[in-house]
C-alpha cells in the first residue's frame, strides 16, 4: 500500500513507513497495523505509529505525531459521509469545551492533501487510563468506588448542562490523578435545558449496566450518589425503575454484541473454507495458532499437548502455542447416527463460544474464550473445537478436600461459588451440568465456571425457575458424602429460588 520509504528514529531500529492515500485507507482491514504518514492540506504531515481502532471503509484512530507533538488522530474516509462524520465529532467536542467539560484539546482539524480524508488531531494525554481498562483489571470493585463516584458526578454535571452522551460507555472516560476527561464527541447531543429525570436515569442506567451482573450494591451506591449530585429525593419506585432500565440495557447490549462475536470486527476474525468455519480472537493470531486454525488436529499431536480428558463425546487437551497455554476441547462424533443428529444443529463449540462471550460481557468469571472451529462436510456440520485460555488452579471438589477443617476458608469459598451461580441465573442462564468439577478455583481463589456446552438460556421466568431448581438439586448431589458442606451450600443458594 502506498509508497514505501525509510524513517530513522534516533536510538531505535530503522522501520518501514507508508505514505497512505484514500484508496489505501479505504481498503485497510481490521488487521491493518502498519506505521504510516498522511500529508495534510498545508504540507504538514501526520505520522501514525500505533493503530488503536479501525472500522473498515469508515474511520481509523491512531497514536502518532504532528509538528513533533504526540497526538491521537481520528481519520474519516467514508466514501460519502467522511466530512459529516468529522464535523459531528468536532461539534460534540466543541459542546464539551463550551460547557467547560474536560476533554483533550484539538490541535488540528480539516481535510488531508488528497481531499478525501478528513482528520482530527487531539493532544495525547499521558499517565491516564480509560475507565474501561481500570474496570477490567479490578480485583475489588469497592476500591474503585472513588473513581466511579468521580465519573458519576461528571455525568450528573453533563446532564444538568443538557449534555447527553448517546453512545455512553466506559471507554468514553479517561482518568488521570487530577482530571476526568470525556472522549468521543460524535454521539453527543446538546439540549437547551437540563435533562429530565427520566432521560437522565435512562442514560445513567446505560452507564451502570456496563458494570455487569452481581454489582447491584455498587450500582445502588452510585445511583444514590448521582441523585445526591442532582438534588433528588429518591422514592422506592425510582430504584425499581432504575433496575428495570439496567435489565433492558443488558438485553440490548447483548443483542448487539452477540452479532459481533460471529462476524469480522476489530476484536474477532472469521475463518471460512469449504471444509471449515470458525471465529477467533485477533490477539492470538500468531504463527502456531494460525497453523492450528487451518489444521485443528495438529494441536493434538503437538509436543506440548497434555490430555486432560479422553472421552467418547469429547477430548480435552492443554497445549502451548506461541508461548500461550491453551485448553482445546474437541467435540467428537461417536458414530454415524450421532453425526446425523448433530449435523444440522448448532455445534457444542459454537454454544460454548457464545455463552462464554456472554459471561465475559457481563463480568461472570469463566476461562477466556479464544476461538471455535467447525468442520463441514458438504455444508453439514461435523467435529467442532472450542479453544479457551488455560487457567491455573484446581476444581472445586479438590479445593474443599484440601481445605477441609478450615472453616473460615470453606465458608468464604461457598459464598463466592453461590454468588457466581446466582449471577449466572441473573443472566437467565443455567449451566446444565453443574458438577463441582466444572467449578474451577483459580490461583487467586476466584471460582470460574467451565464446560458451558450444555448451558441453556431461558426466555420465560417459569423456565428459569424450573432450570434453577434442577441445577441446584444436581449441584447439591456433589456433596452427599459431606452433609455439613451440603448444608452450607443449601443455605447460601437460598433454596430453590433463581437468582
Amino acid at each position: 500500500m502506498g509508497n514505501n520509504y525509510t524513517v530513522t528514529i534516533p536510538g531505535e531500529d530503522v522501520r518501514e513507513t507508508n505514505t497512505l492515500t484514500w484508496k489505501d485507507l479505504h481498503a485497510a482491514h481490521f488487521a491493518f497495523d502498519s506505521p504510516f504518514e498522511i500529508p495534510l492540506i498545508d504540507d504538514q504531515v501526520f505520522s501514525a505509529d500505533e493503530i488503536i481502532r479501525i472500522i473498515p471503509g469508515k474511520r481509523l484512530v491512531a497514536f502518532g505525531t504532528w509538528q513533533e507533538k504526540p497526538v491521537v488522530a481520528k481519520l474519516f474516509f467514508d466514501k460519502k459521509h467522511a466530512k459529516r462524520h468529522m464535523e459531528e465529532d468536532l461539534a460534540g467536542v466543541e459542546r464539551l469545551r463550551e460547557n467547560k467539560i474536560p476533554t483533550p484539546p484539538i490541535y488540528y482539524y480539516g481535510i488531508c492533501k488528497d481531499k478525501r480524508i478528513y482528520i482530527l488531531l487531539f493532544k495525547r494525554i499521558f499517565d491516564a487510563k480509560s475507565l474501561h481498562d481500570i474496570w477490567l483489571k479490578k480485583k475489588n470493585p469497592e476500591r474503585l468506588l472513588p473513581a466511579l463516584k468521580g465519573v458519576t458526578v461528571e455525568l450528573a454535571t453533563q446532564h444538568v448542562l443538557g449534555i447527553l452522551q448517546n453512545d455512553l460507555h466506559l471507554k468514553n472516560f479517561l482518568l488521570t490523578r487530577k482530571k476526568i476527561y470525556t472522549l468521543d464527541g460524535a454521539q453527543i447531543e446538546l439540549f437547551p435545558v437540563l435533562l429530565s429525570k427520566k432521560t437522565s436515569m435512562h442514560n445513567f442506567a446505560l452507564f451502570l449496566s456496563q458494570l455487569g451482573v452481581g454489582t447491584e450494591e455498587l450500582q445502588m451506591k452510585l445511583f444514590n450518589h448521582y441523585a445526591s449530585s442532582r438534588g433528588w429525593l429518591l422514592k422506592p419506585e425510582d430504584t425499581t425503575e432504575l433496575f428495570m432500565m439496567i435489565k433492558k440495557w443488558n438485553h440490548e447490549r447483548w443483542l448487539r454484541y452477540q452479532k459481533k462475536i460471529f462476524r469480522e470486527s476489530s476484536e474477532f476474525a472469521c475463518m471460512e473454507t469449504w471444509s471449515k468455519w470458525g471465529v477467533y480472537d485477533r490477539n492470538y493470531a500468531k504463527p502456531e495458532f494460525e497453523r492450528f486454525l487451518h489444521d485443528p488436529e495438529m494441536a493434538f499431536h503437538h509436543a506440548t499437548a497434555v490430555v486432560l480428558k479422553a472421552g467418547r463425546s469429547s477430548t480435552v487437551i492443554k497445549v502451548t502455542l506461541d508461548q500461550q497455554e491453551l485448553v482445546i476441547k474437541r467435540y467428537n462424533l461417536k458414530n454415524f447416527w450421532h453425526r446425523l443428529r448433530r449435523c444440522l444443529r448448532t455445534t457444542r463449540a459454537a454454544t460454548s463460544w457464545r455463552l462464554a462471550q456472554k459471561m465475559k460481557l457481563f463480568g461472570i468469571p469463566t476461562a477466556k474464550p479464544v476461538a471455535f472451529i467447525e468442520k463441514k462436510y458438504f455444508g453439514l456440520r461435523g467435529k467442532s473445537y472450542y479453544v479457551m485460555e488455560y487457567v491455573p488452579g484446581e476444581h472445586g471438589g479438590s479445593y474443599f478436600m484440601r481445605h477441609r477443617g478450615e472453616e473460615e476458608k470453606v465458608n468464604e469459598m461457598v459464598a463466592r461459588i453461590a454468588k457466581l451461580l446466582k449471577n449466572l441465573a441473573k443472566l437467565e442462564v443455567t449451566h446444565g451440568d453443574l458438577k463441582i468439577t466444572n467449578v474451577l478455583i483459580d490461583d487467586q481463589e476466584n471460582p470460574r465456571l467451565i464446560d458451558l456446552d450444555g448451558a441453556a438460556e431461558h426466555a420465560a421466568l417459569s423456565s428459569l425457575r424450573a432450570g434453577w431448581r434442577k441445577e441446584i438439586k444436581r449441584f447439591l448431589e456433589n456433596f452427599q458424602d459431606d452433609p455439613a458442606l451440603q448444608e452450607k451450600f443449601k443455605h447460601a443458594l437460598g433454596g430453590e429460588k433463581a437468582g
